[in-house]
C-alpha cells in the first residue's frame, strides 16, 4: 500500500514538476518583455502644464520622462547643452498668464448667470463699480489676489447659514471654483496657497462690506450688503454683489493688459 502510494505521488511529483517548469519557460518571455516595455516607456509632459509653470528656460516644449525618472528627448538635451542640470519648474509671471486670467474671467461670468438663474426674479440688479481698472499686470494681479480670497472667505461665511440643499450646493460648487482662483493667485505672487494653513476662515460680513465698498459706487436699487442676511435669498444677492464685482473686474483689464 505504501510503495503504491508512494509511486503514484513520486509520479505526480514529476508531471507537476514538468508542467511548472513549462509554465516558467513561457512565462519568462513575458516577464522579460514587460521589464523591456517599462524600461523604455515615457511620460509625456503636455505643453499646457509646461506653459502654465513655465521653465528656468521659458521653454514650453514637450519634457519626455522615462520610467527611470530621467528627462529625454530634444527637450532635456537642450537643457544639458545650456545649463548642465535639469531646468526647474517655475510660475510664469503676471504679464505671461493671459489663458488663466481670461479662464478665470468666464469663470465669474458664469457664477453671476448661475446666481441669477437660481434667484430668478428675486436676483439684485447690477451696481455701478468704481477704481476697477489697473496701470499693469502686476496691480491687476494683486487687485485679483485680494478679490478672489474675499470671495472664499464670503463663501464660508455663507454657507453653515443657509437652510436649503439646493442653496448649499450652488455655494459649494462656486466655493471649490473661488477657492482654486485664489490658490492660483497666492502662488502666481508667491505668497502662501492659504493663509490660513490647512483649514480655512470664513470672513465676517463686516470684512466683507468693508473690502468690497471702496469699489461700488451705485446699488442701483439691490440691498445694502451691511444689512442683515435673514434668509438663504439674502445670502445668495450677496453673494451676487460679489460676482458682479468681480466679473467686471476682469472685464475691465483682460482684454486691455492681455492683448
Amino acid at each position: 500500500m505504501t510503495d503504491a502510494f508512494t509511486s503514484v505521488t513520486d509520479s505526480e511529483d514529476k508531471v507537476f514538476s514538468e508542467r511548472s517548469v513549462n509554465r516558467l519557460a513561457n512565462a519568462t518571455p513575458r516577464r522579460i518583455f514587460l521589464r523591456r516595455s517599462l524600461a523604455g516607456a515615457a511620460i509625456i509632459v503636455p505643453t499646457g502644464l509646461l506653459a502654465a509653470c513655465g521653465s528656468s528656460t521659458g521653454n514650453t516644449t514637450n519634457v519626455a520622462i522615462s520610467a527611470t525618472g530621467q528627462p529625454t528627448g530634444p527637450a532635456s538635451q537642450a537643457t544639458s547643452a545650456s545649463t548642465g542640470q535639469a531646468s526647474t519648474l517655475v510660475m510664469q509671471p503676471a504679464t505671461s498668464s493671459k489663458q488663466a486670467f481670461t479662464e478665470i474671467m468666464n469663470d465669474e461670468d458664469q457664477h453671476v448667470q448661475y446666481l441669477q438663474d437660481a434667484l430668478k426674479s428675486a436676483a439684485r440688479s447690477k451696481p455701478t463699480f468704481q477704481k476697477l481698472e489697473q496701470t499693469d499686470a502686476q496691480a491687476f494681479a494683486s487687485m485679483a489676489q485680494q478679490l478672489e480670497n474675499v470671495g472664499v472667505g464670503a463663501y464660508l461665511m455663507a454657507a453653515p447659514a443657509l437652510t436649503g440643499k439646493d442653496t448649499l450646493l450652488t455655494v459649494g460648487s462656486i466655493l471649490t471654483i473661488e477657492a482654486r482662483h485664489a490658490g492660483f493667485l497666492n502662488a502666481l505672487l508667491q505668497k502662501p496657497l492659504s493663509a490660513n494653513g490647512a483649514f480655512d476662515k470664513p470672513m465676517t460680513q463686516a470684512e466683507i462690506v468693508s473690502a468690497v465698498s471702496p469699489f461700488i459706487a451705485n446699488l442701483n436699487g439691490g440691498a445694502d450688503p451691511a444689512a442683515k442676511l435673514k434668509n438663504d435669498e439674502d445670502f445668495l444677492n450677496f453673494a451676487l454683489l460679489l460676482e458682479f464685482l468681480e466679473a467686471e473686474f476682469y472685464k475691465a483689464n483682460v482684454t486691455k493688459l492681455f492683448p
